[in-house]
């Protein structure tokens, strides 16, 4: 399979991405107090973030157009419909499901995208991410999710 390389291909597309984002954050942003590296105000890590964001992307963008970038290939409706369906399943679970349950379910139905995918691999692949769900978001930044449905 031939590779075509162009300027406008996926360098370009995610370094016009990165900037976008991070300005959008920053935009969002502004009304948050910065504060200093000492004294940190809630606008800091946000701030960092973006304006790491924005660098990245300006990076990424300047090597895309001076050595170009593999092209763009067509969405597949698909993959499109698959994600978007994943995230509707997840938003309508959470609540009744929990943090585990949802996110096993959401996993099985974005696993759907790619028909060639073994129910073995699909049921590891959900099993992990559903625990390290449950350990990132419960344990480690504390967020309080139901973890199981009551």
């Amino acid at each position: 399979m031939q590779v075509s390389r162009t300027r406008a291909g996926q360098g370009l597309g995610a370094g016009l991405m990165f900037i976008c984002l991070g300005g959008l954050g920053l935009w969002f942003g502004r009304g948050l107090a910065v504060g200093s590296a000492q004294e940190m105000g809630p606008g800091y890590a946000p701030a960092l973030v973006c304006w790491g964001m924005v660098l990245v992307g300006t990076l990424v963008l300047a090597r895309s157009l001076l050595r170009g970038t593999v092209a763009i290939e067509a969405a597949s409706p698909r993959a499109v419909f698959g994600i978007v369906a994943a995230l509707g399943v997840f938003a309508a679970t959470i609540g009744n499901l929990g943090l585990v349950l949802s996110s096993l379910v959401t996993v099985a139905v974005a696993c759907l995208i790619e028909p060639k995918l073994r129910w073995k691999e699909v049921a590891l692949l959900s099993a992990g991410l559903s625990i390290a769900a449950v350990v990132l978001f419960v344990f480690v930044l504390r967020i309080p999710f139901r973890t199981w449905p009551v």
